[in-house]
């Protein structure tokens, strides 16, 4: 049997990034090769990877708002214990980088900072704890954005949490291709707005497949009015990147 452990994962560092002047190439090999492995040697970052939404999944988004729709790719860290050591740290580094020009400068972030993990719920049909999604390989991301509405009663967002975790989530766990979620709220005090969430769904299968799939079961789904509760920002899929990509999706 597997021991039953507390998630070492505390928090999700997170940044939704448009890339300026078409200059993917270049803010791709330096992420990949330069940016990620110098943050991943720090203590406390346990895991880090960043997604593509293409030309492709961006006209096939269900939903997106404001500034956070120009946003092309989605970069995620895994924090643990030292968690303020940690965010320093990762903080000084990019400090450090910049000086030493190693720092890409065309582009612009849309969303970012730390996140408080929440819960995490694994698909029936996969054999690891929920907590492991994240580590096995993955085809991409599906994910939400939201933003608690201004006013908003702790009934109505307790209505709304328990539509998730009871109905949507599950429902969404059974659609071809989705491994597990992981739920994250905005750290308190934090460059986030109290209360905004993001939940990922983890692919294992490529991230046409998933949307096609959902579309299909879309009209089966229970469905409730959130918005007395939630304000969207973005709903879509992300394709993973690998390192020897030609990175030519926007060309």
């Amino acid at each position: 049997m597997v021991p039953d452990v507390p998630n070492k994962v505390q928090l999700g560092f997170f940044s939704f990034t448009e890339v300026l002047d078409g200059r993917h190439r270049e803010y791709n090999e330096w992420h990949l090769f330069d940016h990620l492995p110098e943050n991943l040697r720090l203590e406390g970052l346990q895991w880090g990877q960043r997604w593509v939404a293409t030309p492709e999944l961006i006209e096939r988004r269900l939903f997106s708002r404001g500034d956070l729709a120009k946003s092309q790719y989605v970069t995620l860290y895994l924090i643990a214990d030292p968690v303020s050591k940690a965010l320093d740290e990762f903080q000084s580094l990019g400090r450090t980088l910049y000086s030493q020009g190693r720092f890409f400068q065309a582009r612009r972030s849309h969303l970012s900072g730390p996140f408080t993990y929440v819960k995490a719920y694994a698909s029936p049909r996969i054999a690891v704890d929920a907590e492991a999604i994240p580590y096995r390989p993955n085809r991409g991301l599906f994910l939400t954005a939201q933003d608690r509405v201004e006013g908003a009663t702790e009934a109505a967002l307790d209505e709304a949490r328990q539509w998730y975790e009871e109905v949507h989530i599950p429902d969404l766990l059974g659609v071809r291709g989705i491994a597990g979620c992981w739920w994250f709220e905005a750290v308190p005090d934090g460059p986030n707005p109290r209360g905004r969430t993001i939940r990922l769904y983890w692919l294992d299968e490529a991230p046409s497949v998933f949307l096609d799939d959902l579309k299909a079961r879309t009209p089966a789904m229970s469905m409730i009015d959130l918005s007395k509760a939630y304000r969207t920002l973005l709903v879509g899929a992300y394709r993973s990147i690998p390192w020897d990509s030609t990175f030519d999706w926007f060309d």
